[in-house]
């Protein structure tokens, strides 16, 4: 019996000890996560660069060091680049936050390189516009440009042409040899590859009819490319006459004296999303997710609409007439453009940029 009282009783010291061991590892690991948070001095972010990189640096950046005390390290790439660079990194992240597009956002979702946004840690979310939120909380649009047609006001107006009303209008005879159109797998094609088979009778998933329209439109080509500075080059020779463009780059071109401007079609502008990715196990989590509710806060947000022309989709935001002339804004405006759910052209992504590349060569 004795035997038996003493056993229960070493047993109950162990359990005692293990109970207090814990708990001394539980309090160490909060302290630790504590010190860990407050360590996060520095975020390492990756986005474009050139004039985008620049105005960024020049607001969102410096205003978001000051308030919490750190340093941003700004890596610049394309998106393509930025994406291969944390698939790469997959195994040991060095990179807290990326500036994706639509196309890179979805294919980063798909392999699970995102990590979600902690809504406690992102309180500015309830301001956004719904579409501005990814239905799996992974990452947030930013920002808007609309896609529209960019034509030449030069040229338009020594011709004395009025401006373009219609997508269909690239296909106007009259504009043979001075069309320029992005290459795929480029964003803006992306959507208007989509938008093309929808008005001649396809669907984002049967985009026959696009390849059909693409062949007809070749002759008016003056040439696919890949940079944007290649169209800005192009337009401001007076080679180009018409083509497609994000409202962003229009404007901003437009701004150095350009002869360029911008309309939406009478079948809708396209909304073009800009959006920011948290890395999976980013070295700095919560200093990352400060930054995305900071960047979406209503102070960043007419920072972002004034410097980088992008359209804001913080709710609250308040801008003057002009800055507002030159983004999406406003409900009315922002949810008038069309919002294309490009899932299947990111899927085949691959395969349709092949075939593409098969049917205008080198142009």
């Amino acid at each position: 019996m004795m035997k038996i009282v003493d056993t229960v009783r070493h047993v109950r010291k162990a359990c005692a000890l293990v109970l207090a061991v814990g708990g001394a590892l539980a309090v160490l690991s909060g302290v630790g996560s504590s010190a860990q948070a407050a360590d996060e001095k520095e975020l390492v972010f990756a986005g474009f660069g050139g004039s985008l990189q620049k105005s960024l640096q020049a607001t969102v950046i410096p205003a978001f060091e000051k308030k919490y005390g750190v340093k941003v390290v700004y890596v610049t790439g394309t998106s393509n680049q930025i994406l291969a660079k944390v698939k790469a990194q997959r195994n040991s992240p060095q990179i807290d936050v990326i500036w994706a597009n639509d196309t890179t956002h979805y294919q980063g979702k798909a392999e699970k390189l995102y990590a979600k946004l902690d809504p406690a840690k992102v309180p500015n979310l309830s301001q956004l516009y719904d579409f501005a939120k990814d239905r799996d909380g992974i990452g947030i649009v930013m920002g808007v440009q609309a896609l529209g047609i960019e034509y030449n006001t030069k040229v338009f107006k020594e011709k004395g042409w009025a401006p373009p009303t219609s997508w269909a209008d690239l296909w106007d005879p009259k504009y043979k040899g001075h069309v320029v159109f992005y290459n795929m797998p480029i964003g803006y094609t992306n959507l208007l590859f989509a938008k093309i088979a929808d008005m001649n009778g396809g669907s984002v998933t049967n985009l026959e009819p696009a390849w059909n329209k693409m062949k007809e439109l070749q002759p008016n080509v003056l040439a696919f490319v890949d940079p944007p500075a290649q169209v800005d080059a192009l337009f401001g020779t007076g080679s180009a006459w018409i083509g497609f463009n994000g409202s962003a780059r229009v404007h901003d071109f437009a701004g150095t004296g350009a002869p360029v401007a911008m309309v939406l079609p009478k079948e809708g502008g396209i909304l073009y999303p800009q959006q920011f990715d948290i890395v999976a196990n980013a070295p700095h989590p919560d200093l990352a997710q400060k930054f995305i509710d900071f960047t979406i806060s209503a102070e960043a947000q007419k920072m972002i609409a004034e410097s980088l022309l992008l359209g804001p989709v913080n709710k609250t935001v308040k801008l003057d007439d002009a800055a507002a002339a030159k983004v999406p804004y406003g409900e009315k405006n922002v949810t008038a453009l069309l919002n294309l759910d490009i899932g299947p052209i990111n899927q085949n992504l691959q395969s349709l940029t092949a075939r593409w590349t098969a049917m205008v060569g080198g142009r």
